[in-house]
């Protein structure tokens, strides 16, 4: 695990995913118009139903061993292998907050990334945003001199940062399990009050954090056959993070966020001028949608943990498809179909099985009422429509 000088990662040095290892351990990934900057941690503080990175995630065995100060120096061979303008960074997972060393070498990592893009003129957008996609749990276990020390060094990088931004992004798994839910609460709210805050009180701008919906369903209609719900919920189904299945500590943090933070702070004027935000009203989703990508790792979910015993939870009690077999109704047909094209999926009898796995629902129509009433306080985030704006 990291101990300062190194720490694990997904990727491979030798691996033959694009670009070539002259930057490793970070990645480039086609998206937006450009290509993302995206560094994947491995090992992770949570065992989420429907992880897709839980191979790396949750087996750090399955990482691979990087020097830090080595990792930093690669990232100056960016302008060498980055074929288009850089249109954001993202730091994931695993978890990038996962000890307090690793804290602070993502933070490194986001501010060196940055005025790398920028002083190359690498940058797509006038501001480029680093996106440290984390659950925050660690935050909640900090001694105050380590916080201290989180802070002391985020604000000196941050007041020699010429241009972009660096995000921190709480990613909630659960709106109503206490066991996931608290301790996620307990450090965003260090994250925020103790560490962010006194930031913006000193006049910095370029630093901000956002809690989004983890996992939901396609709320904005496309490709919506396939819903995950709240197995809180159960026996009746709910789409997960749905309100009605907000606890009252989420429903509280959605509150103060909407109200006494978005408004009231300079680093959030992107953020409200995005129409998709109904003025910097909704929070972000994260969403669940019929790609190659996602059905590989809800296939993994339903038959690939079974080798390592691991307790996970079923996946008839987080999915639910809106029928049984072929629709009849054209809007749901058209579902189905982008959920078992050939053309994504092609013959993978793991794939269909996966789908005999998951339930029609009791009551679909209800289930979709309840989906386009999440509209009301979610936007989805597409990084196109999301990333630019934090």
């Amino acid at each position: 695990m990291s101990n300062g000088n190194n720490d694990v990662f997904a990727r491979s040095p030798t691996s033959a995913y694009p670009p070539a290892p002259l930057i490793r351990p970070f990645e480039l990934n086609n998206e937006g118009g450009g290509q993302a900057l995206v560094l994947r941690y491995a090992s992770c503080n949570l065992r989420c139903p429907l992880c897709y990175a839980w191979r790396y995630a949750w087996f750090i065995k399955n990482g691979y061993r990087y020097n830090i100060y080595n990792s930093i120096n690669t990232l100056r061979n960016l302008p060498q292998v980055a074929r288009k303008k850089i249109v954001w960074v993202r730091i994931q997972g695993g978890e990038p907050c996962l000890t307090f060393h690793r804290i602070l070498n993502t933070i490194t990592f986001a501010v060196e990334s940055l005025d790398i893009i920028h002083t190359n003129g690498l940058n797509y957008f006038k501001t480029t945003r680093a996106v440290i996609q984390t659950n925050a749990i660690t935050f909640s276990k900090l001694t105050s001199n380590q916080i201290s020390q989180i802070l002391s060094h985020l604000k000196n990088l941050l007041q020699n940062l010429d241009k972009g931004r660096v995000v921190f992004e709480v990613s909630f798994k659960s709106p109503s399990n206490l066991q996931y839910l608290n301790p996620q609460i307990n450090g965003y709210r260090v994250l925020l009050n103790q560490i962010i805050m006194p930031l913006w009180n000193q006049g910095f701008d370029n630093i901000a954090v956002y809690p989004v919906a983890g996992l939901g369903p396609s709320i904005d209609g496309d490709n919506l056959f396939i819903i995950p719900i709240d197995p809180q919920s159960l026996p009746n189904e709910a789409p997960l993070f749905h309100s009605s299945t907000w606890s009252s500590q989420f429903q509280n943090l959605v509150n103060h966020f909407i109200n006494n933070i978005v408004p009231n702070y300079k680093a959030y004027d992107d953020f409200r001028r995005n129409n998709k935000t109904n003025g910097g009203r909704k929070l972000a989703i994260e969403e669940l949608e019929p790609t190659l990508f996602q059905s590989s790792w809800i296939s993994g979910y339903a038959g690939g943990y079974n080798q390592y015993n691991i307790n996970i939870t079923p996946i008839n009690r987080v999915l639910r498809k809106l029928t049984e077999g072929i629709p009849t109704d054209p809007r749901w047909r058209s579902w189905y179909s982008s959920w078992t094209s050939k053309k994504l999926f092609g013959r993978s009898a793991s794939w269909r099985s996966v789908l005999n796995q998951i339930p029609a629902s009791n009551n679909p129509n209800e289930l979709l009422f309840m989906v386009k009433q999440m509209n009301n306080y979610f936007y989805p985030s597409h990084p196109i429509g999301h990333y630019p704006y934090l």
